[in-house]
């Protein structure tokens, strides 16, 4: 079965975590299969994501039940976890306005907070974890400069 998306079926632990609206659920959809395809098609992911602190890779997360995808209620965020480790994703009205590669590597960011990164002691491993999956240049990296044409976004903390 794997990470799924709350369609109606699933009542967060946070009160501001919805059901995936249905003019966005094929934006959440496409991008969990854009992520499994890259667990397929981009080794790095798997294998950056095995750094974490919790060790998992992409893969393992991607397959797992009882990670739930919420959309997040009256927020600006472009996603959120409900806790270091947590279960809970949020993705936010912003992500789905700029589109769906902004909600693939708001997902894969925020699957790097449930894999343990710590945004207290680590602002920038989450969003690496979008430039090891192939979504950013690693001139992005080492510039700090954005390149608007990719999701990973080196401005990013947290």
């Amino acid at each position: 079965m794997g990470i799924q998306i709350n369609i109606g079926d699933h009542v967060s632990s946070k009160a501001d975590y919805a059901t995936i609206p249905a003019d966005r659920l094929g934006q959440v959809q496409w991008a969990r299969t854009k992520a499994r395809w890259i667990t397929r098609n981009i080794p790095s992911a798997d294998v950056y994501f095995r750094t974490l602190p919790n060790g998992r890779s992409l893969t393992e997360l991607l397959a797992d039940g009882d990670i739930w995808i919420n959309f997040i209620v009256g927020s600006n965020l472009l996603g959120e976890t409900n806790a270091v480790s947590g279960k809970e994703i949020g993705i936010g009205a912003r992500s789905f306005r700029i589109g769906r590669w902004t909600v693939l590597a708001t997902l894969v960011h925020e699957l790097a907070h449930v894999n343990g990164v710590d945004p207290a002691t680590d602002v920038k491993g989450a969003e690496r974890a979008v430039l090891e999956c192939g979504m950013g240049k690693r001139s992005e990296q080492t510039s700090g400069v954005d390149d608007p044409f990719t999701p990973f976004n080196p401005r990013i903390n947290g």
